[in-house]
């Protein structure tokens, strides 16, 4: 996980800006509660700011409040400096940080100056974050209450793991060991998301996950699986093959690039050596790919992302109970009851039902021609394989014309 550290200041701001930002080592800055200068964008669509005395400007507010004088016979806590710094196996990218960072410093301190200076001036060249709060609360000129450190840590955590951010575990065996797999499980659902759903709400990172179910279920291979994923406005990309590990996908909803999430952070399923795997096992999908084109087309009476996580549920439960469309769930369903298994019975009954309600009808995939898993195909190029044909016979020396021995 991202470690979080606090430091406590008791003089003006200024001395701090300058070792913060001397020598051009700020890769980019953010405010809160502040006017600096926008200058335009970075190349990655975020705001950059022009030159500007954000120090002077907390030391400004902080005086006129009375809030730099001794209290109690203590001298004055002026600013607080808590340092952000990502887990390097995440390969966290700027962008990604500064909108964690600004999330974290709006959801504690959003009635007070905050000044955010970013570097990556550490052996790793890994970004992190300077959040800088000014020891005023705006709206009642009185000094700041400092949050519990346990809360803003564990907040901290959280805000990650909503993001898909890994949390860090130590690695077995010293240096050089292999790196532990970042999950054990196929579906792969942080705290954070459960306490979610428990209040009625859904993270990102779920939304993600049902899109990703629906395509990996029709998929016949990569082309395709991307392919699916773009008409349902998830986007696809390489991940880094941090800390050892092999590479996988990263996942990111259409026009959201700094909501990202790995794979195999997913669960083992939604990784790309899982699915290349599947793929070239040439396993027939469970839900032929043009339907879940119509899906995505919204075609069917699918609204809303809460819909759409139980359509990708449904489907999930066909292609994990081997069930090749709508029309043998009822023979599933008998032969569940039949041995005694009513979890897997009552699991198939809930994919039916909402199947019915939804007018889903799920036709058996055709067979799959040999090697299909390997590029995939394109939705309205999937066809039956013509049956397989024997070798060409030739008359020739020795032979009849039907190639027996004379």
């Amino acid at each position: 996980m991202g470690e979080l550290k606090a430091i406590t200041g008791h003089t003006r701001a200024r001395r701090l800006q300058a070792y913060l930002e001397r020598g051009g080592r700020a890769l980019a800055r953010d405010f809160i509660n502040l006017a600096p200068p926008l200058a335009g964008e970075d190349g990655s669509g975020m705001p950059a700011y022009g030159e500007y005395r954000w120090a002077a400007a907390m030391d400004e507010t902080r005086e006129a409040a009375g809030n730099d004088l001794p209290w109690r016979g203590r001298t004055a806590r002026t600013w607080k400096h808590y340092v952000i710094s990502p887990d390097p196996r995440n390969a966290i990218s700027l962008p990604e940080l500064r909108e964690l960072a600004r999330s974290w410093a709006e959801r504690w301190f959003p009635d007070n100056e905050v000044a955010i200076v970013y570097h990556d001036d550490n052996p790793g060249r890994i970004p992190h974050a300077h959040v800088v709060v000014n020891n005023t609360c705006l709206s009642t000129g009185r000094r700041m209450q400092v949050p519990d450190p346990l809360a803003l840590n564990r907040s901290l955590q959280e805000m990650e793991a909503e993001r898909g951010l890994e949390h860090h575990h130590p690695t077995a065996g010293g240096k050089g060991a292999r790196p532990r797999a970042r999950t054990r499980q196929r579906v792969h659902v942080r705290r954070a998301e459960r306490e979610l759903a428990a209040r009625g709400r859904a993270s990102w990172v779920a939304d993600i996950r049902s899109r990703v179910e629906l395509a990996r279920a029709a998929a016949g291979g990569e082309a395709e699986f991307r392919s699916l994923l773009a008409a349902m406005g998830v986007e696809v990309s390489d991940a880094s093959a941090a800390g050892g590990r092999p590479r996988d996908w990263l996942y990111a909803l259409e026009g959201s690039a700094s909501r990202r999430v790995r794979g195999e952070s997913l669960g083992l399923d939604y990784g790309r050596g899982a699915l290349r795997a599947r793929w070239a096992a040439s396993r027939a999908p469970a839900i032929p790919a043009r339907e879940v084109a119509r899906i995505a087309a919204r075609a069917v009476g699918i609204e809303g992302e809460r819909e759409l996580r139980e359509l990708a549920r449904a489907v999930s439960t066909l292609d994990r109970r081997g069930v090749r469309g709508t029309a043998a769930l009822g023979r599933a369903i008998a032969s569940a009851r039949s041995r005694g298994d009513g979890a897997a019975a009552a699991e198939l009954e809930a994919a039916r039902d909402f199947l019915s309600a939804k007018g889903v009808e799920l036709p058996a995939p055709g067979p799959r021609a040999a090697g299909a898993g390997g590029r995939g195909q394109a939705p309205d190029a999937r066809r039956d394989p013509e049956p397989p044909r024997g070798p060409e016979r030739r008359p020739g020396r020795g032979r009849d014309d039907r190639g027996r021995p004379r």
